[in-house]
């Protein structure tokens, strides 16, 4: 029998979106598959200052799957170059001698030791990430020429690499990884997960509504993000005060710096709008249940889970053509609208239609879950071993 291929994923710590990956990955016959975490950050409560509160995720994160946590010498893990600092990656590598390692990310000193290490004991290397272009990459600029020229090289060292949506792919392509060595890993969230909480919820809807006081016949457009101007909050409210919104009320489900002015916009337009504050993974379910449409209308924003999830509530979506899944999960007037960044006429107008045109809405709907359902795990666990077979047999 041919031995198992051996594959150690690195990752930053534990995140909800990814845990399902690796239980996938478990489940492959043909690899031997094991988690080593650079810190445990994603296990612990942290002080979310944007939301002005402490958060730990309510979710199984570690089981279905064999984990080491690695010692992180970083003083401050949440963020930067030096935020994950883990010497004994090299030791690993050396004594263990992996087939394949895996990681995501350029962002800090733990990923170019793995790129290093990898290249001295002979392990193959596949990098995966979620980035997507910003367009000023043909600026002239120092800093941009100086990033495209480390990039390049990086990304090149790798045998193989992972994109998650068109736009990640475009962002490779960029930086000049030949189309040969891509392989999908299609953004995704627990599917399954969302679903069982729309049917627990579902026949508590106009309930759930009569408690946030949300008219039973109005139409609730999510908006679940940080309160920043990057995810354009005031973009919707101003779209909605373009139209009329009597039976229109917004649900934001989240919290941040540009809540106040969200706040003081809609009193002062008599906008119908609800605030519930950042709610963890078990909760959300009960807010997409009783939303008919979601939007996301970021002017950068590569991967937003929450398109996914909402997706899994049967909810048309508008988003904004930056979004790096916008290509992927929409298909523009079947399951929602992509409009450009910042034009809120063209928002307010499609939200208008939609409000007029409740039937439409629900079909939409449809069309979404049934688009989702090919964003899942198991098609990222395939996608990883297709790229294991592509390095392995090269």
């Amino acid at each position: 029998m041919k031995n198992k291929i051996k594959l150690y994923y690195f990752a930053p710590h534990p995140v909800q979106y990814h845990v399902g990956i690796y239980r996938e990955l478990t489940r492959l016959n043909n690899v031997d598959f094991l988690v080593y975490y650079e810190d445990s950050i994603g296990l612990d409560t942290v002080y979310e200052k944007e939301f002005n509160q402490n958060i730990k995720w309510d979710v199984d994160l570690i089981s279905g799957y064999e984990k080491i946590f690695l010692k992180n010498y970083s003083h401050n893990p949440m963020g930067g170059f030096f935020s994950r600092i883990n010497p004994s990656i090299f030791s690993i590598l050396y004594k263990n001698r992996p087939d394949v390692v895996m990681f995501n990310g350029y962002v800090n000193l733990s990923d170019w030791l793995l790129l290093i290490s990898a290249k001295i004991f002979g392990s193959k290397i596949i990098w995966r990430g979620e980035a997507v272009l910003k367009g000023n990459e043909n600026s002239k600029n120092i800093k941009h020429k100086i990033k495209e020229l480390i990039l390049s090289n990086f990304l090149n060292s790798c045998d193989a690499v992972m994109y998650s949506c068109s736009g990640n792919y475009d962002y490779l392509t960029y930086y000049g990884v030949k189309q040969q060595k891509m392989f999908p890993i299609p953004c995704s969230v627990d599917n399954e997960f969302f679903r069982a909480g729309f049917k627990n919820n579902i026949n508590d809807k106009n309930k759930i509504k009569l408690e946030l006081g949300i008219g039973e016949n109005d139409m609730v457009i999510i908006f679940t993000a940080r309160f920043t101007n990057r995810k354009r909050p005031l973009d919707l409210l101003s779209a909605v005060s373009k139209i009329s919104n009597i039976n229109i009320t917004i649900l934001f489900v989240g919290d941040g710096l540009e809540r106040l002015k969200m706040e003081e916009f809609a009193y002062k337009h008599n906008i119908k709008a609800k605030f519930v504050g950042f709610q963890n993974q078990m909760a959300l379910a009960r807010f997409y249940t009783i939303a008919d449409l979601n939007v996301v209308i970021s002017d950068y924003d590569p991967s937003p889970k929450a398109l996914n999830e909402a997706m899994n509530f049967e909810l048309p979506v508008i988003v904004t053509n930056v979004v790096g899944t916008a290509y992927d999960l929409i298909e523009n007037n079947k399951n929602g609208f992509i409009v450009k960044v910042g034009d809120v006429v063209t928002l307010a107008n499609k939200l208008d239609f939609l409000n007029k045109n409740r039937d439409v809405l629900k079909e939409m709907g449809k069309k979404s879950l049934e688009i989702v359902s090919k964003f899942n795990y198991k098609e990222n666990a395939k996608g990883v071993n297709d790229a294991i077979q592509y390095i392995i047999d090269d």
